[in-house]
């Protein structure tokens, strides 16, 4: 089971962000450039909007384990291991990847 995302795993700093998106390169770089962009017309809510939309993504890096485990759950998947997961749809509805109803009542 995926551990959730822990929000208080990172500081609402532009160098929290940082250090905690060195987990994955790819958005460090993607930050940066937002980062630089809104920097480099001294916008105040551009650099507030930025900050916005990465500090999830750096907490989801922060958070011990969280994205080891999705990373873990997508080559699970993508080799066609679905055995024991379970999806949800918009209404709350537990299903197995055959599309049958589970009942997840009492699961921890």
């Amino acid at each position: 089971m995926v551990p959730e995302v822990d929000p208080e795993a990172c500081e609402r700093t532009p160098e929290a962000v940082r250090t905690a998106l060195r987990r994955r390169p790819d958005w460090l770089q993607a930050f940066e450039q937002d980062w630089l962009s809104a920097a480099a017309d001294f916008d105040q809510v551009a650099l507030a909007d930025v900050m916005d939309k990465w500090f999830p993504f750096a907490c989801a890096c922060a958070t011990p384990g969280y994205l080891d485990n999705v990373e873990h759950t997508i080559k699970r998947m993508s080799e066609g291991d679905t055995e024991g997961m379970v999806f949800h749809d918009d209404e709350g509805n537990a299903y197995d990847a055959d599309n049958n109803p589970v009942d997840v009542r009492g699961r921890g």
